[in-house]
């Protein structure tokens, strides 16, 4: 399965990458930083499921970067954040977004999210 990371923190994302490469069927196709950088890849490239990180989703690229991913239903998208109650309310999570995760998830907790959506019909 390919996986992407958009998230702002490069030690939370590296960390990730790291811990999402544990798994054989699992493969980090790209990280990045930024929703343009991410825009681009997806211009040649596909992914199973992307995490973004919720500082991402602020940025104002965000809804064209969504919108984009919205147009391949295939890509499924999860969020990470600090804390739930930031995207209890955030319409552009609740439009595009298939789950929200913590950043503090264990390895477990990444893996069960991942397999839970992986067969999931995307978002209407």
């Amino acid at each position: 399965m390919n996986l992407a990371i958009v998230e702002q923190n490069k030690l939370f994302r590296e960390g990730l990458k790291v811990l999402l490469n544990q798994t054989p069927d699992f493969r980090v196709v790209f990280d990045t930083d930024n929703n343009s950088d991410f825009l681009q890849f997806l211009k040649t490239n596909s992914t199973d499921i992307v995490f973004i990180g919720f500082e991402c989703i602020e940025t104002q690229c965000s809804k064209k970067l969504l919108e984009f991913i919205k147009l391949h239903p295939e890509t499924k998208i999860i969020v990470l954040t600090p804390s739930l109650e930031i995207c209890r309310y955030e319409t552009l999570i609740q439009t595009y977004c298939m789950d929200v995760m913590l950043k503090n998830s264990t390895k477990k907790d990444f893996n069960k999210h991942i397999r839970e959506i992986e067969n999931t019909a995307p978002s209407p």
